[in-house]
């Protein structure tokens, strides 16, 4: 599908510097999830830019310096990658991207690590939000929610059909409050996925956030070119306030609207996560290749070492590394983050 219509292509701005901690032990900060192949052959981030093709101009990424060698090996013909020195969050990215790009560019801004199963559908609501991106609005994409998630920001949308203004940001909701806004109809999970001119990211952060966007323009004004890549200011970026940019713009901006989309969407955030997203054999069993299951269903194992065996066990997540070994239930997916700190903590002694 052709997004251009006669217009300028949008540029994506592909945002790689996260770590991906709550998928440990596979993910770990020298190995993001966005470099890993969780469901398929490609890695995450390979699977993101496969997504754009004709009608969309080569893309931005925005990443951790520690990550280049991965991601200019992976990188197209033709994209431009900025180098972080050091994290400072989703605001800082994107204002390293507005500063960089030319005012009336669209930048389409996209995490590195979701996957899409139906990038039809989302290539769709690209074409539905681009006027409103065009006219200087912010459009966020509001993933229509098939159950009640407590682990999702959600986004209220005004009355009416398409593309409508946003009321307000939801914060992670308890359940009872996910299952009313439900029941209610126009709410929608939060995706992190915007589309939006350059010139509109710096009218907002400088209403809102100047000093990530000031601290942004300093970094990129004193960058080091290595032909694709820029290597970004340390002393200026450091300045920048860390902030995501949700909460240094997107709920105080007057300017953001959402547009609703079905494509099959998981930010793949967990185990849990992951397990949803992912086909099992006849047993609902998820298993690669060096796994051997004997009688058990329903459990999800994933190795990049040593052989795993299973024998009569149902409903479990299995990971095994070189250095490291997770056992757990779906459900107590969110407190993988313990078991980081502790392994940290034991590496350290």
């Amino acid at each position: 599908m052709s997004l251009s219509n006669g217009w300028r292509p949008i540029r994506p701005v592909i945002l790689a510097g996260g770590a991906g901690t709550r998928l440990w032990p596979l993910s770990t900060a020298a190995r993001p999830k966005h470099l890993l192949p969780l469901l398929g052959t490609q890695s995450l981030f390979e699977e993101t830019l496969t997504r754009f093709g004709d009608g969309f101009a080569p893309p931005m990424i925005v990443a951790n310096q520690a990550q280049e060698a991965d991601l200019r090996a992976l990188a197209p013909d033709g994209a431009q990658l900025l180098l972080e020195p050091m994290k400072r969050d989703s605001a800082a990215a994107i204002a390293l991207a507005a500063v960089v790009a030319d005012e009336g560019e669209l930048l389409l801004i996209c995490p590195s690590d979701h996957h899409i199963a139906e990038p039809d559908g989302f290539r769709a609501a690209i074409e539905r939000a681009r006027p409103e991106a065009e006219a200087g609005r912010i459009v966020t994409f509001g993933i229509e929610p098939d159950h009640p998630s407590t682990g999702f920001g959600y986004i209220a949308a005004g009355a009416g059909e398409g593309v409508r203004p946003v009321v307000r940001f939801v914060e992670k909701p308890p359940v009872e409050r996910a299952e009313a806004m439900l029941a209610e109809g126009g709410h929608y999970w939060n995706a992190g996925i915007f589309l939006a001119s350059a010139g509109t990211w710096r009218d907002e952060l400088q209403a809102f956030a100047p000093e990530i966007l000031k601290s942004a323009r300093e970094a990129a004004e004193q960058a080091v070119a290595d032909g694709p890549v820029l290597r970004i200011d340390a002393e200026a970026f450091a300045r920048s306030p860390s902030q995501s940019i949700d909460y240094a713009v997107m709920e105080h901006s007057e300017r953001v609207s959402v547009v609703p989309v079905s494509m099959g969407w998981s930010d793949i955030g967990s185990w849990q996560a992951l397990v949803d997203a992912s086909i099992g054999d006849a047993d609902g069993n998820a298993l690669h290749d060096g796994v051997l299951a004997l009688d058990c269903r329903g459990n999800l194992v994933r190795s990049n070492g040593p052989k795993v065996a299973l024998i009569g066990v149902e409903g479990l997540v299995v990971v095994a590394t070189h250095d490291a070994v997770l056992v757990m239930r779906p459900d107590q997916a969110q407190r993988v983050r313990e078991a980081s700190d502790w392994y940290d903590r034991e590496k350290a002694r």
